[in-house]
């Protein structure tokens, strides 16, 4: 009889506590629910914001894309693909439409340090970089937070002429000729592996101009005559300029005199040859006057 009531007790106090126990059960969960649901409702938002900066972005209307992204940025901290379009978003409209270069590089900072190491985007943000060093070197003047953005680059096995071009220009603009002339030359092989003409012409000027600025016209007149696939020919007009400005560093005044003259006679409107020719003779005028 004891034994009955105790084992009814036990029953008793169990649904109690479980009763109890559910309750608090389901009230967590239901916050879990209302919590889950707040975010989703909050993520879809975002993403209905960025698909609308996206459009404006489409319609030129760069000024409201842009606050849009900014809204998207300062309400949405996870690390996903709507923060990252966001960002990369933000950074795009800022080069191509607004021209607003400090907010450009600012974006793509803090992309590279947020997602840096996603796999997913590696591919993406292998040409961002590129993009970005560009941003730092031209338009902004700082070759050496380009070399900065390019870095993490140049540990990776991969490479692309394009990768190598942006760094060859980073290093002559630093002065490193070396340098630039290695990543030059390493862009040239791969170029012309795969028979780009484009590529091919500008490189073959970014080689004849660190020469050029070493003083050693000898080579920088070598690449000049450097030969070309079946299919591409070289910059001949550009080629020549570069060829008359060795010259006249070799002192060879006539001779250059002699390229520039040539250079307008077939391509009277090349406003670098009439430039280049006319500081030449100031200059012989100079020397003369001494």
């Amino acid at each position: 009889m004891r034994l009955s009531n105790n084992t009814s007790y036990l029953g008793n106090s169990f649904r109690q506590n479980w009763g109890r126990g559910g309750f608090w059960f389901s009230f967590a969960r239901s916050i879990l629910f209302l919590s889950l649901g707040a975010l989703l409702a909050c993520s879809s938002e975002n993403e209905r914001l960025v698909r609308k900066a996206e459009r404006e972005a489409l319609q030129q209307r760069s000024q409201l894309s842009k606050y849009l992204y900014l809204q998207v940025l300062e309400n949405h901290r996870a690390k996903d693909d709507i923060r990252y379009r966001a960002l990369k978003g933000l950074a795009e409209v800022s080069i191509s439409q607004l021209f607003d270069y400090p907010t450009a590089v600012r974006a793509f900072d803090t992309l590279f340090e947020e997602f840096g190491q996603v796999n997913r985007y590696q591919n993406e943000i292998w040409d961002l970089r590129i993009k970005a060093a560009r941003i730092w070197r031209l338009n902004l003047q700082r070759p050496e937070r380009s070399l900065d953005v390019l870095s993490p680059l140049m540990k990776s096995a991969r490479f692309s002429y394009e990768f190598g071009m942006e760094l060859g220009r980073t290093y002559l603009n630093l002065g490193d000729f070396d340098q630039a002339r290695h990543w030059f030359v390493q862009s040239w092989e791969q170029a012309k592996r795969s028979q780009n003409c484009n590529v091919l012409k500008r490189i073959q000027l970014d080689l004849i101009q660190v020469y050029s600025l070493r003083d050693r016209c000898d080579e920088a007149l070598q690449w000049s005559h450097e030969e070309f696939p079946s299919n591409c020919e070289p910059d001949r007009f550009a080629v020549s300029l570069e060829q008359a400005h060795c010259y006249e560093i070799q002192g060879e005044v006539a001779r250059a005199k002699e390229i520039y003259q040539t250079v307008l006679s077939d391509n009277p409107q090349n406003t670098r040859a009439h430039f280049f020719l006319e500081s030449l003779r100031y200059r012989m005028r100079e020397k003369q006057r001494e």
